[in-house]
C-alpha cells in the first residue's frame, strides 16, 4: 500500500489533480475538451465494471470504478414494459442496460435507458450536464450505500438530488427500501427526459416521480425524510444554492446522504458553508467495509488518487 496516497494525507505521487490542472487559464478549454471527450468515448460502451486504462494525463477518470456496479446490455427492452410502453418510439431508441448490485448473494437491479445519441465536447461542458455523461464514483458507492442499508427508507419520503441521466441511488431506493414515495431530480432537462422514461422500463412497488429541480429555484412545497446526493460539490459557484436547496428540502429530523470525494477543499468547503447555514455535518470515511477494502486494493494503483477518485460520506442534518 503506497501511504502517501492515504486519504489523511491526500498526497499521491501519481496523476494531476483537477484543480491544478485548471489553474492554467490558457490550457482550460483545451483539457475540458479532452476529458469530455474521454467521457463521451467511455459511454458508447457502459458495459461491465473496471478500472478504465490511463487513456489521458488530464482526465479525472482513470478509475472509473469500484467494481461495485456491473453493467450488462439488454438485448431486448425490458419485459415489465405494459403493452403499450412497448411500442413507445421513444422508449425504442434507447439502448437498455441491466445495473446490478450484489450484497451478501443477493441482487439488487435497475434498468437505466442510454438514448442512442453522440455527444460533442460542446455538448458535456458545463454543470448541468455532467450528469448526461457516465455513472460516476460516488454515484457507484451511493447506490451500493442505499442497498447495503435499506431500512433507512422504509415508510420514508426520500429524494434524490442532482441525479443526472440515471438517479441511480434513488432508483434503488425506490424498488427495494418500502419507501412512501421517492422523487428523484435534476436541474438538467435530458437527464430528467431520460429519467422519465427509465421509470417506465422498471417495477416500483412505491409511487416513484422524476422532475427537473434546480437548486437556485426551489418550488417544491413538501421535505423529505431522506436526501440522497452524489458528487454535487464540485463546482464552486453552485456551492450555496445545494445547501438552501437542502435546508428547504429536508425535514427537522430529516437526513441528508451526500457522497463526493476530497476533490481539493471542496468538500471541506460545503461543510463550513452548511453548517454556517445551521446544519450538523458527520464526516464518514469508512461508511462501508467493502467499499473501504475496495479502496485499499486501489491505493497500490498509480492512476489511483485519494483526493479525487474516493468518495467520502457526509451525513447532514438540522440541529
Amino acid at each position: 500500500m503506497d501511504q502517501s496516497k492515504d486519504i489523511f494525507g491526500l498526497n499521491s505521487k501519481c496523476g494531476n489533480d483537477f484543480h491544478e490542472v485548471l489553474r492554467f487559464p490558457n490550457e482550460k478549454r483545451v483539457v475540458a475538451r479532452r476529458r469530455w471527450a474521454i467521457l463521451a468515448k467511455a459511454l458508447k460502451s457502459p458495459t461491465e465494471s473496471q478500472p478504465s486504462s490511463p487513456t489521458n494525463e488530464y482526465s479525472v477518470r482513470r478509475i472509473s470504478s469500484f467494481m461495485l456496479l456491473k453493467t450488462q446490455e439488454l438485448t431486448s427492452l425490458p419485459q415489465v414494459l405494459t403493452k403499450e410502453n412497448q411500442n413507445n418510439d421513444q422508449i425504442k431508441k434507447y439502448t437498455w442496460y441491466k445495473y446490478s448490485i450484489c450484497i451478501n448473494n443477493s441482487e439488487y437491479f435497475v434498468n437505466v435507458g442510454h438514448r442512442n445519441r453522440t455527444f460533442s465536447a460542446e455538448d458535456l461542458m458545463g454543470f448541468n450536464n455532467t450528469g448526461n455523461i457516465c455513472i460516476w464514483p460516488s454515484e457507484e458507492t451511493l447506490g451500493y450505500f442505499v442497498c447495503s442499508n435499506l431500512e433507512i427508507f422504509r415508510d420514508k419520503n426520500v429524494i434524490e438530488l442532482g441525479g443526472g441521466m440515471s438517479c441511480l441511488a434513488g432508483l434503488f431506493a425506490a424498488r427495494y427500501g418500502n419507501a412512501k414515495n421517492v422523487l428523484v431530480t435534476d436541474g438538467n432537462k435530458v437527464s430528467v427526459e431520460n429519467v422519465q422514461v427509465t421509470l417506465k422500463c422498471n417495477d416500483f412497488t412505491v409511487p416513484v416521480k422524476s422532475c427537473i429541480l434546480e437548486w437556485s429555484n426551489h418550488s417544491l412545497s413538501e421535505q423529505y425524510d431522506v436526501v440522497l446526493c452524489a458528487d454535487c460539490l464540485f463546482f464552486d459557484d453552485a456551492r450555496a444554492d445545494l445547501i438552501n436547496c437542502l435546508w428547504r428540502c429536508l425535514s427537522s429530523a430529516g437526513v441528508a446522504y451526500i457522497m463526493a470525494p476530497q476533490r481539493g477543499n471542496t468538500l471541506d468547503m460545503f461543510i463550513k458553508q452548511s453548517e454556517e447555514k445551521g446544519f450538523s455535518c458527520k464526516k464518514r470515511l469508512r461508511y462501508n467495509d467493502v467499499v473501504w477494502e475496495k479502496r485499499l486494493a486501489l491505493l497500490d494503483n498509480c492512476d489511483f488518487d485519494d483526493n479525487i477518485h474516493y468518495p467520502i460520506l457526509i451525513e447532514v442534518t438540522k440541529y
